[in-house]
């Protein structure tokens, strides 16, 4: 969930909790005209009736520690999609993997590399691309008196964050000669942000405990360094899980795969996958009838470009028979549920979740903020999403030991009862 300037739009980097007690309104609309269908598990994969929530936050687990980051448009992100694809694929769906294009700007992948071992970094918006290497030197809080007597020619410089902007620093070392900036910071977590001032030479943010080591490092050697700023490739995929047979989808359960730069994203958003994954094996399970489509959405981080460019291939056929979109953002932790959408569909869910035992309560997305569902309240599809408040998202702390597998479950369980109540 990105929520705007380096935290996007639906997944706040300090602060994507969503709110109060508002529910946005979207037309009723009419009984999906695909014909029901009622699907046929295929194979031993399906397993039980029940949620299994150390099923889904196995699933966490894959996408978040084994494949890590999965910014858009790098390997990770394919290696997720197929991860997803043959998941649905096991559960007997048809899945297709269509690919679109997106403006990648808005991140920068960043690769450090300190004598050989990488070191994790996200470059600054406004950074220049490019990879340069040199022996790395100290430079203080990065003002011209910190600059050593030598100078800086083609060293890379380190610099610590505080005092006076980032763009002023970076500008102050390339005119003292450094190739690159890397820039650790005064405070735990990872250095995000955007540049104040053009530079020509790449500028990398890292963690205040990564600066700190290599300060020790340098105090007892030299160092050399490798700094590596690339733009991704601008294609991204979805992943589109049909039951077999159905073309018009009555709904669409889904939930963004990609995550930020800085972290696995357990909770942002592996866990909304993973939930989407344990939701399309229970209607499979329970063979529950009805058009039910699943997609895994890519890019949602730079703007919800996955959303929109399925949306934007829909029919007026395929659109107007859509009778709800279920969006499953944040769903890891065992907090309560936050429902957030048109009337009708939160306060559906909401009795799903009070016969459940659940808690939950209709909430609403800061300014500024979004996700998924929202593409769809656009296009005038009725919506529900699906969260559970997390302050630590696109934070290196947004980490698999803080899942809970009750959380996941329970998560599923209610979109799944409420595609059972839609197709009735």
């Amino acid at each position: 969930m990105p929520i705007l300037l380096f935290v996007l739009v639906g997944c706040s980097g300090g602060d994507g909790s969503a709110g109060s007690s508002t529910a946005t309104v979207a037309p009723t609309r009419a009984s999906s005209s695909t014909p029901a269908t009622t699907p046929t598990p295929k194979s031993s994969a399906i397993g039980s009736t029940q949620p299994d929530g150390e099923r889904a936050l196995e699933d966490v687990r894959v996408l978040s520690v084994d494949i890590g980051p999965r910014v858009a448009g790098t390997p990770a992100e394919i290696e997720a999609r197929d991860y997803l694809a043959t998941r649905l694929e096991s559960y007997g769906y048809d899945v297709t993997t269509p690919q679109f294009e997106f403006d990648a700007s808005f991140f920068l992948p960043a690769a450090i590399d300190i004598d050989g071992e990488p070191l994790l970094g996200i470059a600054l918006k406004g950074s220049t691309t490019g990879a340069v290497s040199g022996r790395l030197i100290a430079a203080g809080g990065g003002s011209p008196e910190d600059v050593p007597a030598g100078g800086l020619n083609g060293a890379i410089a380190l610099i610590e964050r505080g005092d006076f902007k980032i763009g002023e620093k970076a500008a102050n070392a390339e005119a003292a000669g450094a190739v690159a900036v890397i820039i650790y910071n005064n405070e735990s977590g990872l250095v995000t942000g955007m540049l104040d001032r053009e530079v020509s030479i790449p500028v990398v943010g890292i963690r205040q405990a990564d600066g700190e080591a290599l300060l020790n490092r340098l105090a007892a050697r030299q160092v050399e360094a490798t700094v590596t700023v690339t733009n991704p490739q601008t294609t991204a995929y979805n992943v589109i899980a049909k039951p077999p047979g159905v073309t018009t989808c009555a709904t669409v359960t889904g939930g963004h795969y990609d995550s930020v730069p800085t972290t696995g994203g357990s909770d942002d958003n592996a866990s909304g996958s993973a939930a989407v994954l344990e939701t399309a094996r229970l209607v499979m399970a329970r063979r529950i009838s009805g058009a039910h489509c699943f997609v895994l959405f890519g890019a949602e981080e730079f703007g919800l470009f996955g959303s929109r460019d399925f949306v934007a291939n829909l029919s007026d056929t395929e659109l107007n028979s859509l009778r709800a979109m279920i969006n499953l953002d944040v769903v890891g932790l065992p907090q309560e549920l936050e429902l957030i959408g048109s009337e009708d569909l939160v306060r559906q869910t909401g009795l799903i979740a009070d016969e459940l035992g659940l808690p939950s309560r209709p909430s609403f997305i800061p300014t500024g903020a979004g996700s998924d569902h929202l593409s769809f309240l656009n296009a005038g599809v009725p919506v529900v999403f699906l969260y559970r408040d997390d302050t630590l998202i696109h934070t290196p702390e947004d980490s698999i030991e803080r899942m809970s597998a009750a959380a996941l479950g329970e998560t599923a369980e209610v979109a799944a009862r409420l595609l059972e109540d839609l197709s009735r």
